[in-house]
């Protein structure tokens, strides 16, 4: 008896099982390619930050015939008498705002750039997210608002908006004394111009990245904040290389003491490095101080990024 072909309707257990293993094969050999395209994505918008930052320094220092002072800090005037003209509590971040297409956001804060205290700083101003300033890369950043621990008086909770980006303040720590003269283009009340460079601007490291802790209730981190700048919180080292791992960093205040956030410690309020560190595999980004940007490795010669980090070492510099 003659009987028809029956067409299969479905596929078996067999067939579908291979088909999502082949499936799941493809997923787990795209997913870090595709993660891969994302960072350097991500990383290219660092580095245009960086670019931009870079150009933003060169014009301040085109109208002034200076690069902006690293730091103004009231804790760094050991010894200043009460009546003496006080240099405030900002750091270079915000004299850069006319150059960076912020022009009526630094007419706001600039009355309060001499200001002894931060007591009256406008907090809505402060606040205010500077994206030029933030890595696409690091999923912390950026923070603002109030940061302080709520037993804090409400004038010192709030620190402003803390970003990712650091000047170099040289190739060495931080003491009150020293703030006043150290070996990098910036430092307290500096007024670089590119001409003292003599290690050459290409030779000399400007600025660099950080990464930014997530500040609330239960804690709070300096580094990387702009406004209320005591104790060189917007200026790192080239002590260490870039992103290392068993070196914490330290300053006055910080709450971060294990990854994945950068460790710190703050036993020594009057000794201070910040070290670069970045969420980019294997480096930080760099501005250079003739503007162009570098990727900086972290498995680089200590001794070629402290040469990197001074303005006038006359070390030879390797290839990096």
């Amino acid at each position: 008896m003659f009987r028809p072909n029956r067409r299969r309707l479905a596929f078996t257990l067999v067939e579908l099982l291979v088909v999502i293993a082949i499936i799941g094969v493809l997923v787990a050999l795209l997913l870090p390619a595709v993660q891969a395209a994302r960072e350097a994505a991500r990383r290219s918008s660092c580095s245009n930050n960086f670019k931009q930052l870079g150009i933003a320094i060169h014009n301040y220092h085109d109208t002034l015939n200076a690069l902006p002072p690293g730091v103004m800090s009231t804790q760094l005037n050991q010894g200043l008498p009460a009546s003496a003209p006080n240099p405030g509590r900002m750091s270079w971040m915000p004299h850069l705002l006319p150059f960076m297409e912020q022009a009526p956001l630094y007419d706001k804060l600039q009355p309060y750039f001499s200001q002894r205290t931060s007591n009256n700083f406008p907090r809505d101003y402060m606040n205010t997210t500077i994206k030029t300033f933030v890595c696409p890369s690091d999923g912390n950043s950026p923070q603002n608002g109030l940061t302080a621990p709520a037993q804090d008086p409400p004038h010192d909770r709030d620190d402003g908006f803390i970003g990712n980006y650091l000047l170099c303040h040289g190739s060495t720590t931080l003491t009150p004394a020293s703030s006043k003269d150290a070996d990098g283009i910036f430092f307290y009340l500096s007024k670089t111009n590119l001409a003292s460079i003599t290690d050459g601007t290409s030779n000399t490291v400007m600025g660099s990245e950080v990464l930014v802790v997530p500040q609330g209730n239960a804690g709070r981190d300096w580094r990387g904040r702009y406004y209320r700048a005591d104790h060189n919180s917007s200026l790192f080292s080239t002590l260490y290389p870039p992103n290392p791992k068993n070196v914490p960093d330290q300053c006055r205040t910080c709450d971060s003491g294990s990854p994945p956030y950068a460790p710190c410690k703050n036993e020594n309020a009057d000794l201070q490095y910040i070290s670069a560190r970045s969420r980019h595999p294997a480096g930080v980004n760099s501005v250079m101080g003739d503007g162009s940007v570098r990727f900086v490795t972290s498995t680089i010669n200590v001794d070629t990024w402290r040469a990197l980090g001074t303005r006038a070492g006359a070390e030879a510099v390797s290839d990096f």
